[in-house]
């Protein structure tokens, strides 16, 4: 809503600056959300002196002037016959919007560059006429070179643009806000009042209200003898700075009206009607009107339309139609003021897509009592710049407007804000903005004012006196609360370590969703007595691929690695953490566990000079698994052969992952028929863990352990075992085995070969031995390696590699 400073002064009395004003309103809850000059074009105009003028034509109809302007000589091509050397006049500079919207621009006239215009007071939409160009010479006798042509007449404004919210129509008219501010800075508002005798009822046009419940009020008033001419400045320039543009002085009272009172009006050319009648009916389902716009409409029987005898002539409440539009010839008009269903009018203006100034406001609720008022209003001012004779007004009202009561209690709207006001001062507040209070055995009864309906209950009267009493005078308090903090669930940080321990080894987390096809998961070729056949069954999926819950992570893990593929995302270190579900069966809620579920394939490390060029392999999930678990102090943990193969590993592959006697999970390479169910035709190597059980095997305790003063003693052991004595086993007999001071042993070499017979295998141990109290002596560590040396040949049958 752009609301001129000097329109909104007339009808409020405000001491207050514009700034000042501004503020008040945003705080009391219209926002300000611009201040701007009313009028751009009488700033950027100038006066100016011709000082020589040399004809362009034999007629001697346009000219070359020479003007002196504050910035130097400019010449401009002009073709006004008042036109005369040592004249001051209004020089526009190129790049200035002038009020029909156009731009005044640098142009080749006659041979010439003519950089600028020379405007007539009609062009600047001042008192006068268009025959020649603005003499400021002989009306404004101190009048200087540079001066704006606004500081000359005294004609400047500010414009309030102000975002009135939705629940706020009475708002969006220059009485509604001279309103607000009245109650904000202790004044009253003056509404303009015709001497129009609104008793003179009219003859000759029959009006007729057929939908009451979308037509609750219908006021025509006719005026005849009018003549259709330009509106004069002071009207054109408020409809300008209001954002409307100026059309002729019939339409140009409606759109004042409009923007004054809030009560949108519509002229009639009387002698278009037939009848001449007025009917307020619905639409017949097809029946077409073709509106001022030029473009022909096709309607509904939802739609309300303004009638005469045989033809629609206005869509109500949206726009008129081009049939009765008002026009240079039109002599004798009716002016339509109406009350229209809010909810009619959006959907009517919405199913035809055309949003309009009159439309904006029957779809959020006009003032259902000012229709009459509103009308006089227009006559006035139509009697007053169009001349013509009242013929008489008729106010057809079948459903009148009945008040609503609303009660409020202070001693609550006090608890709600926080203060201490009487009841008697929130009357007074209440008063202000044009309420009807009373009170009785200390509760008030409030009658909102008509143009108040949003009013609806005491929660919006609370919000009325805070807004009033001023939201900085509530004085502020810090709420006080009892805080009951809780021990925080343990599994939730054991999840988080062991996404941090998968990125730390450079693997990216993804999400997927937790339906799924159940081709995926028959891709995995589990037995029919597997639990992860028992599937969650959607009763409204999305589509197929979504139709059952997950009951392994592995469907989306495969899935994901052959979308990356197809995007050319050839190497993949990826893993997820997530629920699956589990069927128990009818009427019992599904079982859901967290799993992890990491996949790697393709490169091992981007292609460059600086490393080997390789792919990953089992090894490198081993050494993730393993970091993982060491990551989460599962000190049990160990990879052994499976106890029950997965059948969507490779043969061969598959290797349980378990802590202590507890299966945790399992990995190994996915089988190639698998793999290929998803699309994929590279290895990818898969780890799939149970959180739950990984978390009872792991400690969350941290433990210090301090930094070794003393150093090591290392040795290293050559031992020749038969072929099928496995690593593990003899690293557990070691660490089984070893003293305390053994504090590290692993196997840094395996050989089969020509100086090692034919079943066996040369392994490599490597021991790491350190006291925590002194340094061990070559004969203190030879006490300690030889009996387990000689123990470790005894249990596994191995001979010393010489």
């Amino acid at each position: 809503m752009l609301v001129p400073s000097s329109w909104l002064r007339q009808m409020v009395d405000i001491e207050a600056g514009d700034s000042e004003l501004a503020e008040a309103l945003t705080l009391a809850g219209l926002e300000v959300e611009a201040l701007e000059p009313a009028y751009p074009w009488l700033l950027r105009a100038q006066v100016a002196r011709i000082s020589r003028v040399e004809p362009l034509d034999e007629d001697r109809r346009m000219a070359a002037c020479t003007v002196e302007t504050v910035g130097g000589e400019a010449v401009v091509a002009c073709g006004a016959p008042n036109v005369r050397e040592g004249m001051l006049t209004a020089f526009v500079p190129p790049g200035t919007e002038m009020p029909d919207g156009k731009e005044v621009k640098e142009a080749r006239v006659y041979g010439i560059n003519s950089a600028g215009v020379l405007a007539s007071e009609y062009e600047l939409l001042l008192e006068g006429d268009a025959k020649g160009i603005f003499d400021i010479s002989g009306r404004y006798r101190d009048a200087m070179i540079g001066q704006s042509i606004s500081e000359i007449t005294g004609i400047e404004d500010t414009v309030l643009e102000i975002g009135v919210t939705p629940n706020r129509p009475d708002c969006l008219s220059i009485l509604g806000v001279a309103r607000e501010a009245a109650a904000i800075f202790d004044s009253s508002a003056r509404c303009p009042e015709s001497d129009v005798n609104g008793s003179h009822p009219l003859e000759g046009v029959s009006i007729t209200i057929k939908e009451p419940a979308l037509c609750a009020r219908y006021v025509g008033a006719s005026i005849g003898g009018v003549s259709v001419a330009p509106s004069p400045g002071w009207l054109a320039r408020r409809l300008l700075a209001s954002g409307v543009r100026p059309i002729n002085n019939i339409v140009d009272v409606t759109n004042y009206v409009l923007l004054e009172l809030g009560q949108p009006l519509h002229a009639f050319d009387i002698d278009s009607l037939r009848g001449p009648a007025i009917v307020v009916r619905t639409a017949v389902d097809g029946e077409k009107i073709v509106t001022l716009d030029g473009k022909e409409r096709e309607l509904s029987e939802a739609m309300l339309l303004i009638c005469d005898r045989d033809r629609p002539v206005a869509v109500a409440g949206v726009m008129g139609g081009i049939d009765s539009e008002v026009t240079e010839k039109t002599r004798n008009i009716l002016i339509e003021s109406a009350w229209f269903a809010p909810s009619s009018i959006r959907r009517t203006a919405k199913a035809l897509k055309l949003p309009t100034e009159a439309s904006y406001r029957f779809e959020r609720g006009v003032d259902p009592t000012v229709q009459k008022k509103a009308a006089l209003r227009a006559v006035q001012l139509v009697l007053e710049l169009a001349g013509g004779t009242f013929k008489g007004v008729r106010d057809e009202n079948p459903v009148p407007f009945t008040p609503k009561r609303v009660n409020f209690r202070p001693d609550r709207i006090n608890r709600l804000l926080g203060t201490r006001l009487l009841g008697s001062r929130m009357a007074e507040i209440l008063a202000a903005l044009g309420f009807k209070v009373e009170e009785r055995d200390g509760i008030f009864a409030t009658v909102p004012p008509p143009f108040r309906a949003d009013i609806k209950g005491e929660e919006d009267i609370v919000e009325e006196v805070a807004r009033c009493h001023g939201f900085t005078n509530i004085p502020t308090s810090s709420p006080v609360a009892t805080l009951i903090v809780k021990r925080p669930q343990s599994f939730i940080p054991f999840i988080d370590r062991v996404r941090k321990g998968l990125k730390c080894q450079g693997m990216s987390e993804i999400i997927s969703y937790s339906f799924v096809a159940p081709s995926d998961l028959q891709a995995l070729k589990l037995s029919p007595e597997d639990e992860r056949t028992m599937v969650v069954r959607l009763l409204n999926p999305l589509g197929e691929d979504q139709s059952v819950m997950r009951t392994s992570l592995v469907p989306c893990m495969l899935s994901t690695v052959s979308r990356n593929i197809r995007r050319r995302n050839l190497s993949q270190a990826i893993f997820e953490v997530g629920a699956v579900f589990i069927n128990q069966g009818a009427g019992v809620i599904p079982r859901e566990h967290q799993m992890c579920c990491a996949a790697v394939m393709g490169r091992r490390y981007p292609e460059s000079w600086a490393w080997p060029d390789r792919d990953y392999d089992f090894f490198d999930l081993k050494g993730l698994v393993e970091n993982l678990l060491k990551g989460v102090d599962c000190d049990s943990f160990s990879l052994d052969l499976p106890s029950s193969a997965e059948p969507f590993y490779e043969n061969g592959t598959q290797l349980d992952i378990r802590a202590g006697e507890v299966l945790v999970g399992s990995m190994g390479q996915i089988d190639l028929g698998v793999a290929k169910a998803f699309d994929i035709s590279e290895r990818v190597f898969l780890m799939d863990i149970s959180l739950e059980a990984l978390a009872q095997a792991s400690s969350f305790r941290k433990n210090f352990v301090p930094l070794d003063r003393f150093p090591s003693v290392e040795r290293d052991l050559s031992v020749i075992f038969d072929d099928f004595v496995r690593a593990k086993d003899v690293l557990d007999f070691i660490r089984k085995n070893g003293s305390d001071e053994l504090v590290c042993s692993y196997i840094f070499d395996v050989y089969k070969g020509k100086q090692v017979p034919a079943g066996k295998k040369s392994m490599g141990i490597h021991f790491v031995y350190r006291a925590k109290d002194r340094t061990l002596s070559e004969q203190d560590v030879e006490r300690l390696h030889a009996p387990l040396q000689h123990a470790i040949l005894k249990e596994f049958g191995g001979l010393l590699r010489s």
